[in-house]
């Protein structure tokens, strides 16, 4: 039998809610199948090692999938009978093809109201990695929008009514744009987001930007340009009996 640890299994019955987290497995035991696939509707499988999807699909009536902290990959397949998913969240695994990912959700998940995909290399959030802007997340976010329009929260925050608007107006100018160009849909595309990243900037106020360089002057200094300064080894070399720390101490301070 597979090697189990019971003690961090929990089942509560009243929301078909299977918690199976922390047991550092590679995929899910026999046991657990046969007690638990015909009657969940939320699984949480978080910190273990799963790298696949196998098995899953014997949960046919599964709507909220937790896979946070796994091996998660770009390679993955999502089972098809898997539809009924409205929640899914995988946080801190290793996608990083977003369009590659999306692609995926898109198919298989038709119902998907709730997605996270904070930790993963595909997600630019600027809290978690300050080698991204607020810029960049806001293109991330929209981008999704884009390919899933049934999504209502994403990276646990709510989509807003401005980015869902936004979005519309951009896919609507496209179409506009297509009809009238008649241009191949290659380039249509590569336009098309162009056209969508370049006005990001004036229709939602957030604006490229480098990220900050560290600089030990202060900016007053740096600019004028006449500061002085120097560096090297200190010659001094205290020896003595006594506490250097208490050398500048007089018996008149005591």
């Amino acid at each position: 039998m597979d090697d189990i640890n019971w003690n961090k299994i929990i089942y509560i019955e009243d929301e078909q809610k299977l918690i199976y987290f922390d047991q550092k497995t590679y995929k899910l035991p026999e046991a657990i199948l046969n007690l638990y696939s015909d009657r969940v509707r939320h699984l949480d499988l978080s910190y273990n090692k799963l790298s696949s999807f196998e098995s899953l699909e014997l949960f046919t009536k599964l709507e909220e999938l937790v896979l946070d902290n796994n091996y998660l990959t770009d390679d993955i397949i999502f089972p098809a009978q898997l539809d009924r998913i409205k929640l899914l969240s995988l946080n801190n695994n290793k996608f990083s093809n977003l369009d590659l990912l999306l692609t995926k959700l898109s198919l298989c998940f038709p119902n998907l109201e709730y997605l996270s995909l904070l930790g993963n290399p595909a997600c630019p959030c600027h809290f978690l990695n300050l080698k991204y802007s607020e810029y960049d997340y806001l293109k991330y976010r929209l981008y999704i929008i884009r390919y899933l329009p049934c999504l209502r929260i994403l990276d646990a925050q709510r989509v807003k009514k401005m980015e869902r608007d936004f979005v519309r107006s951009q896919q609507s100018q496209e179409y506009d744009e297509e009809e009238s160009s008649g241009s191949s849909g290659s380039s249509r595309k590569g336009n098309a987001l162009r056209h969508w990243y370049a006005s990001l900037s004036t229709a939602l106020g957030v604006r490229p930007k480098e990220p900050p360089v560290y600089h030990p002057l202060p900016e007053s200094l740096r600019e004028a340009g006449d500061h002085r300064g120097a560096y090297g080894k200190c010659r001094y070399r205290y020896i003595g009996a006594q506490s250097e720390g208490n050398r500048f101490i007089l018996n008149t301070d005591l």
